[in-house]
């Protein structure tokens, strides 16, 4: 149980994943954690997908499910929880099975820019189009 505990410090999921299938009959046997284990090893995957990602503007989903040893669904389920929750800035693209990572922030300033600059244009065309009339 302490090795366990000590993996799921650590964020060493393939470790945590080979103590509990090691010792599966003994940590189940609590009820306590039977009932929290699923949050558990979410949570390390998470961690582990967090530290994986951080580097990266674009990553492959299916190299994060081989780093995470689960499968490329529930990868994407994890990717999509992490962007509702604001915890990752990013979308996916579901056809070449990527994470794109961004600050939508910057995105969201250009956006704003484009907009001044039209506000800006259509008054001028307006005055231009006043005087020529």
């Amino acid at each position: 149980m302490t090795n366990l505990i000590a993996a799921y410090q650590r964020n060493e999921i393939l470790e945590f994943e080979k103590i509990l299938k090691s010792n599966r009959r003994t940590i189940m046997d609590d009820p306590f954690i039977r009932n929290y284990i699923e949050d558990l090893l979410r949570n390390v995957r998470t961690q582990v997908l967090l530290k994986i990602i951080k580097p990266y503007t674009r990553i492959r989903i299916p190299f994060i499910s081989k780093e995470l040893n689960v499968p490329e669904n529930d990868v994407e389920e994890l990717l999509v929880s992490l962007i509702l929750d604001n915890r990752i800035h990013g979308h996916i693209d579901q056809v070449n099975r990527l994470l794109e990572c961004g600050d939508r922030s910057k995105e969201m300033k250009k956006y704003a820019a484009i907009d001044k600059w039209n506000t800006q244009l259509r008054s001028l065309y307006q005055t231009v189009g006043n005087r020529v009339c």
